[in-house]
């Protein structure tokens, strides 16, 4: 089996590139890298060129008439019938259109050498999730359970159309882990068993008895399918082993009371499948009671189903489901947050009166999940409701309280872009409630803002609020946002435009005084000694001195100054030993060099007398004792070959 779709695959990747007539010019498909495969089809991701729309192309190859054992088991009547086979699943797709079964966007069309047709983009069938052994939880099986029978409901009681061959292959898994129908190619017929390449026919393993052995088709039979579907979602196979093996097929069904996959299946469903398992068809459950049974008597399952239908609700149901959501919420799998239940809640946030039930839901799921999942399945849904001005008080109070949430979440460039503006916005709120939120989470954020965000986008805000509140608590929630941002604001910004605010204030209520009170112990710490010494200090014993504070507020005040001296004492003082330190190097390398200057004119004077000491005695002056040197040349005799040239005069000694 697995080789048969190996080699399926590797044909419909070989041609991807010739896709024929209108699905080949407006998508693009991921050429050569197949997603998911369904019976014969092939199923590649693909996006329309115009709009960008995420589709799913379907590709028959037909040269895999000619692979293998196809090419004998296939004769050219065969293969017309093959033909038609798909030809039929395309075309009961356009004419069936239901939320569980799998939309048709592009008909079929087909070429030389392939079948193509579009449908909304999905991630695999359940026959690839079995066959890679993906692990799927029970919540995730139970509501995918359902929404099958809801799909095999529309075909039996409005479209009067039987299945006829649901099996995993004809299970498809959508963008929002939903389970739809596809794979209607044996719809409303009953051809005969026999040996025949796989899918080819329907699926011997999941089919009811009087199909097999009568060529009966009926709804009762499809109940029959989803009971051995439901056995094989939770074991990986069908309870009934046959292929294409009609004495294996009567062993099996023979066996299916006693039949040990069903009984490895949940306690609560394992009795419901060997009703859908009887087989008479008379006996066996019908749809209705398989959708009422307890099986699905479970608060997760019922709110999958409430949420799927919450947008045909009521107004005050709506809200009053999401009011109480985020306390089932913890129950839930992960998977099924991310697959089920977020995808739902992300549907609902277009409506915002809605927004401050549906947001608080959104936020706790975003809490579970990574960094990129974030990026990927929320963000995207979000942006509109963040960009929003017309959002209601409570929803942006919704957001606000989710900025810490986002902020570990979000990369920080899609964090700055899609999530600060709509805080930013909620400064400049009419409501004062949400404008007092927008600062508590500003203040709890802004450490890991840029400081050029801080400086040119937060604090002309803030101080905007600060300017303009009339209440005191908004005073208070700017100074202390203010104070956040202190460690990223630049000292020239700081008196140059944070303590010129604080000495405008005019207001001397004690609780703006002392929120005051900490900005100037924040910035005194930060602020050279001089600005300390001489803008803080005398601006916290003038206001220290207030008959408004009370006892604690003045000995605060008292703490804060003796902090402030401290450390301007411990700084001055530091800064004048350096000061008598480099005096007292100055004053000794002076001296040393008046000394060097002493000792080298000494020693000079007495070398030059030295000096002239020792050419008097070389010359003979100055001593008696040494008599002049005698010319050693004086007693010679006249030598004529050294008299000079002629024309040259010698003068005598």
């Amino acid at each position: 089996m697995d080789t048969y779709l190996s080699k399926l695959r590797g044909l419909a990747a070989a041609a991807t590139s010739g896709l024929p007539g209108k699905v080949g010019r407006d998508y693009a498909c991921a050429l050569g890298n197949s997603t998911a495969h369904s019976g014969l089809w092939t199923l590649y991701d693909a996006t329309r060129h115009s709009t960008g729309q995420a589709a799913t192309v379907w590709v028959f190859d037909k040269r895999y008439f000619d692979q293998g054992m196809n090419r004998q088991l296939l004769d050219p009547a065969g293969r017309q019938r093959v033909l038609s086979q798909l030809t039929r699943e395309a075309t009961q797709l356009a004419r069936l259109r239901h939320p569980a079964l799998v939309q048709l966007i592009e008909p079929l069309e087909e070429g030389r050498q392939l079948l193509a047709f579009v449908t909304e983009r999905v991630a695999a069938s359940l026959d690839d999730l079995l066959e890679k052994r993906a692990e799927l939880d029970a919540l995730e099986i139970q509501e995918g359970l359902m929404q099958v029978a809801r799909g095999l409901q529309f075909l039996h009681a409005d479209a009067r159309t039987v299945h006829g061959n649901l099996e995993p292959a004809s299970v498809l898994i959508g963008a929002r882990g939903e389970w739809k129908l596809g794979g209607l190619a044996f719809s409303d017929t009953a051809p005969e068993f026999g040996y025949a390449p796989p899918h080819t026919q329907p699926a011997m393993a999941y089919a009811a008895p009087e199909r097999v052995e009568k060529q009966q088709q009926s709804a009762a039979g499809d109940v029959f399918a989803l009971g051995c579907l439901a056995a094989a979602a939770h074991t990986g196979q069908s309870p009934i082993e046959a292929h294409a093996d009609l004495a294996a097929y009567r062993r099996s069904v023979r066996q299916l009371g006693g039949s040990a996959r069903v009984a490895r299946l949940p306690a609560h469903l394992a009795p419901v499948v060997r009703q859908m398992l009887e087989p008479d068809p008379q006996r066996r459950l019908t749809l209705a009671q398989f959708q009422q049974s307890a099986y699905f008597d479970d608060v997760l399952a019922a709110t999958l189903r409430y949420l799927a239908a919450l947008l045909e609700q009521p107004a005050e149901q709506k809200a009053a489901f999401l009011r109480g959501l985020p306390r089932v919420l913890p129950k839930f799998p992960a998977r099924a947050l991310r697959r089920q239940v977020l995808p739902h809640l992300l549907g609902v946030l277009s409506d915002h009166a809605l927004l401050q039930f549906s947001l608080p839901s959104v936020f706790a799921i975003v809490e579970q999940l990574a960094p990129d999942e974030v990026a990927e399945l929320a963000l995207p849904e979000l942006r509109p409701v963040l960009s929003s001005q017309q959002l209601q008080p409570q929803a942006t109070a919704a957001v606000l309280d989710a900025l810490p949430l986002l902020q570990r979440k979000l990369p920080g460039p899609a964090f700055r872009d899609a999530v600060l503006p709509a805080a930013y916005a909620a400064l400049l709120s009419a409501a004062p409630q949400v404008q007092d939120r927008a600062l508590q989470q500003l203040a709890a954020t802004a450490a890991a803002l840029g400081a050029a965000d801080v400086r040119d986008q937060l604090l002309p805000r803030v101080q905007h609020v600060y300017a303009k509140a009339s209440i005191l608590s908004l005073k208070v929630g700017a100074l202390t946002c203010l104070r956040a941002m202190l460690p990223l604001l630049d000292k020239q910004t700081v008196t140059g435009k944070v303590m010129p605010m604080l000495r405008r204030t005019k207001t001397r209520d004690p609780a703006v005084v002392m929120a005051m009170l900490d900005m100037y112990e924040e910035a005194g710490l930060r602020l050279d000694r001089q600005a300390v010494a001489t803008e803080i200090l005398p601006v916290l014993w003038a206001q220290a001195l207030d008959d408004r504070l009370r006892m604690r507020q003045f000995e605060r005040f008292m703490e804060v100054v003796r902090k402030l001296q401290d450390r301007i004492q411990a700084e001055h003082t530091r800064h004048l030993e350096q000061i008598q330190r480099a005096d007292e190097q100055v004053d000794r390398f002076n001296q040393l060099a008046v000394g060097s200057h002493a000792s080298l004119d000494s020693t000079s004077t007495t070398a030059a007398a030295a000096d002239s000491d020792a050419f008097a005695a070389i010359v003979g002056a100055g001593s008696r004792a040494n008599p002049p040197l005698a010319n050693p040349l004086a007693d010679l005799p006249p030598d004529s070959s050294a008299s000079p040239a002629s024309g040259w005069e010698w003068d005598a000694p």
